[in-house]
This record gives C-alpha cells, sequence and structure tokens, in this order.
C-alpha cells in the first residue's frame, strides 16, 4: 500500500562517476543493477527532467572539481586538503579534521506534480540564504518497485529528485559551513517549498538515514519477522483447536458408551416384562436424545477439524515431500515468494536457464548462470540454509522443485537445471560469485 512521501534532503559528498552514470541513466549503469533491489522503467524515462546550470553546459561533473581545486590553489596558496587528516588536539585527544567536500550530492523527496520550477526556487532560496550554488538538478519518475512481480498494477514509484550542489565559496577559496541547525532549516525549506509534511527530526527519532538499499534490505528483514510471528501465532491456534478436537471426541466416546448401557437395559426391561411398556417408552425417548446429543457432537467435531485444517491452510500447501521440507520451513517461505523481490528474481534466472537447453522453450541462457544470478541464487541458498536450518543441496532442490513446478519444467528442462543449480550450492559457481562480490565492494569504496 504506497504511503505518502515526506518532505526531506539528504545530502553526501557527492561520488561524481556513479553519480553521473545514475543520473544519465547510461546503459551499462542500468544493465548493472541488481533488479531485487532496484527498479527503473524505461518507459517513464521521458517524465524525468534535467537543469544545468549555464556554466556547466558540456562540463562533466570532474572537470568542474578540477576547475574547483585550481580556484582553492589560487584563492588560499594551498593545495585543496581531499583526505580527512588525523591530528592530537592541545589536550593530547586523537581528532579527524575531515576532507574538503567541494561538490554535494542531495536527494530530494518529491510529489508526482512537483516540476522543475519548484525545485529551481528551492535551490534560489538555498543560495540566498547559505551561499551555496546548485549546478545540475535531475527530477527522476522512473524509479520505484513492484509489491507483487506478477502483478503490473502493484508499482509503487519512488519520485525525487538529485540535487549536486557547489559548496565552495569561489570568493574565498573555502568551504561553506553549515551547523546541524542549518540543515534541519534546510530540512525546513524544503517543506515549505515543495508545499509538503516536513519529516520527522533525527533529533526527535535518532535514527540515522538509510541508504535506498539498506531500507529495502531492512524491510524485508521486518516482512520476514512479521511472517515467524504470524507462523508461530498459527501453530498455537492449530494446537489450540486440536485440543478442542481431543476434548469433543472423548466426550462422543463417554455419550456412546451412556448410549449403549441405557440401549441394554431398556432390552434387559423388555424380555423381564411387558407390564413395564411406559418405562421403556421413556428409555427408548431417553436412548433417542442420547442419539441426537451424539448426532450434534459429531457436527461440531467435524467443525472444529475443519477449522483446526483451516487455521494452517494458507502455510502448508505441500503438493510432494522430501527430505529438505520442514513445514514450518516451507509455511515461511511460501509467504516469501510473494514478498521477496530477490527470490523471485533466483526462480526466474533458473526457469530462464531450463528453457534454454537442448529440447527447450528458447530462453536466452547459454550453458551458465550468468554472474549476478548465480551470485544472487547462492545469497540466497545461504539465506534460506540458516533459517531452516538446512543444508545449501536441500535448499537447492527446493529452488529446482519451485521453478519446476511454476514454470511446468519437461524432463530435459528439469535435469538441465538441477544439475546446474546444485553446481552453485557445490561451489562450482564460487570463483565467479567471488569476482562479482569484490567488485561490490570497490564500487561502495
Amino acid at each position: 500500500m504506497a504511503t505518502t512521501a515526506k518532505a526531506s534532503e539528504h545530502i553526501k559528498p557527492c561520488n561524481i562517476a556513479q553519480s553521473e552514470r545514475h543520473n544519465r541513466r547510461d546503459a551499462d549503469y542500468i544493465a548493472s543493477l541488481n533488479p531485487a533491489m532496484l527498479y527503473i522503467r524505461k518507459d517513464l524515462a521521458h517524465l524525468n527532467e534535467v537543469y544545468v546550470a549555464p556554466d556547466m553546459e558540456g562540463v562533466s561533473l570532474q572537470q568542474y572539481y578540477e576547475d574547483i581545486r585550481v580556484m582553492v590553489k589560487q584563492k588560499t596558496g594551498r593545495a585543496m586538503q581531499e583526505k580527512d587528516v588525523k591530528f592530537t588536539d592541545k589536550k593530547g585527544k586523537q581528532r579527524v579534521r575531515q576532507g574538503c567536500s567541494p561538490i554535494r550530492e542531495g536527494v530530494v523527496n518529491i510529489k508526482p506534480d512537483t516540476t522543475m520550477e519548484d525545485l529551481l526556487r528551492y535551490v534560489k532560496r538555498v543560495h540566498e540564504r547559505w551561499g551555496i550554488r546548485a549546478i545540475q538538478i535531475h527530477i527522476h519518475k522512473d524509479e520505484g518497485h513492484y509489491e507483487d512481480t506478477n502483478d503490473p498494477a502493484s508499482w509503487e514509484p519512488n519520485y525525487h529528485a538529485h540535487i549536486i550542489w557547489d559548496w565552495m565559496d569561489h570568493n574565498t577559496g573555502k568551504s561553506f559551513k553549515l551547523n546541524a541547525e542549518d540543515m534541519s532549516a534546510i530540512q525546513d525549506l524544503v517543506a515549505e517549498t515543495l508545499d509538503m509534511q516536513r519529516g520527522q527530526k533525527k533529533s526527535e527519532t535518532g535514527i540515522d538515514h538509510l541508504e535506498r538499499n539498506d531500507f529495502i534490505i531492512q524491510k524485508q528483514e521486518n516482512k520476514k519477522k512479521q511472517l515467524q510471528e504470524e507462523a508461530k501465532k498459527a501453530i498455537a491456534e492449530k494446537e489450540e483447536a486440536d485440543a478442542e478436537v481431543e476434548a469433543a471426541k472423548t466426550e462422543v466416546a463417554d455419550l456412546w458408551k451412556e448410549h449403549d448401557y441405557l440401549t441394554s437395559a431398556n432390552r434387559t426391561k423388555v424380555e423381564r416384562s411387558n407390564r413395564l411398556d411406559l418405562d421403556i417408552r421413556n428409555k427408548t425417548n431417553c436412548s433417542q436424545a442420547l442419539d441426537d446429543a451424539i448426532d450434534a457432537k459429531k457436527q461440531e467435531v467435524a467443525g472444529l477439524s475443519a477449522k483446526a485444517d483451516e487455521k494452517l491452510r494458507d502455510f502448508y500447501t505441500i503438493k510432494e515431500r522430501g527430505n529438505w521440507q520442514d513445514p514450518m520451513f516451507f509455511a515461511m517461505s511460501a509467504y516469501i515468494y510473494r514478498i521477496d523481490e530477490g527470490l523471485q528474481f533466483c526462480i526466474k534466472a533458473i526457469q530462464d536457464f531450463a528453457y534454454s537447453g537442448f529440447g527447450g522453450r528458447g530462453g536466452k541462457h547459454g550453458d551458465i548462470f550468468w554472474d549476478n544470478e548465480s551470485y544472487a541464487i547462492k545469497q540466497y541458498l545461504k539465506m534460506f540454509s540458516d533459517l531452516a536450518s538446512a543444508t545449501l543441496k536441500q535448499v537447492a532442490d527446493w529452488f529446482v522443485w519451485l521453478a519446476g513446478t511454476l514454470g511446468r519444467f519437461n524432463a530435459n528442462e528439469l535435469r538441465r537445471a538441477d544439475h546446474e543449480v546444485h553446481d552453485i550450492a557445490d561451489g562450482r559457481y564460487d570463483g565467479r560469485i567471488q569476482k562479482i562480490r569484490q567488485g561490490v565492494s570497490r564500487k561502495g569504496r
């Protein structure tokens, strides 16, 4: 369910190379994205807008950065201090003097109808108050995610803008110094200018800003914890319903004993004397009442059994059983597949690989998984292995079964998928996975 975005601008030192690739929507950058973490829809790219300051026309951010470096040298006579420097203060305490960040990037939450004119009014007010100047503005309305990847209508957009700031005073060659109160005032200013509700202050929440990918991961972890609690609650409800069923069965058994006793007593009295007809009829009526009570209890038992089965119908949908399936693990996994975009990415990769084999249905794969797919599959094998206390091979069996069930694999496709997914579980892809993991680490620095 969509939530209304609150106004905020998260400002940090600009990663020049990454920023330009992201804001320009370079093809190689789009191809490098993990679809389980971020979606960019090319069909919505026409909604994006770009502003470039007149003196930045035809100039890259790296070139602009070099010009600032020259300006600082001319104004101050010293080279720009770009790295953090450790020093000892007068009291002998170790401190760190942060390096200069002449170009900074702010990510601003916006509304669907926010225009470039609105943002230009905002950056003008910032410039007038603090002297900081915006040299680029990029409005992005093509980013977001699907709540359900099988339902195009579940698209949740992430409307925002990237503002590239020149954080230097070109008269003195020094950077502008804004304290915590100034940064809080910027949040007030963006909310006021864009006519949005201001986000809750960090001083009130004590929570640091999360980068987008970290926020998605945290959201998925919260969903998993919620799923675990729901599963535990369902188990407890089923146990309670089972106890009610057993109690009802015991009561029915007691009624049958009483029924048998009364029926036997009536039969004995008929044999002894016809003079007791009235008494016999009364006993017969009592026996009939007991029969009715037994029938009612039978219906109650059937209702309780149905109730017990219904409690976990959504948690246990097991068509085949193997040593890799644990009911609790499968119950959680069934829900996770519907909400976890990363798991859906892995399953679809396995299906496309299977369809590409000899006699398959024309997938787009060669004879091995792509690096990003093997990396994602291995990560999710480990995650489910830890969650279910299972081996990687057992989780791999489940991955192949789920992909084959949803994709209706034929025998050749099943063999092809099973062989290659187990190669990932057995470590035969670890060399490739290590390379892509090192690549992700280098990008993060």
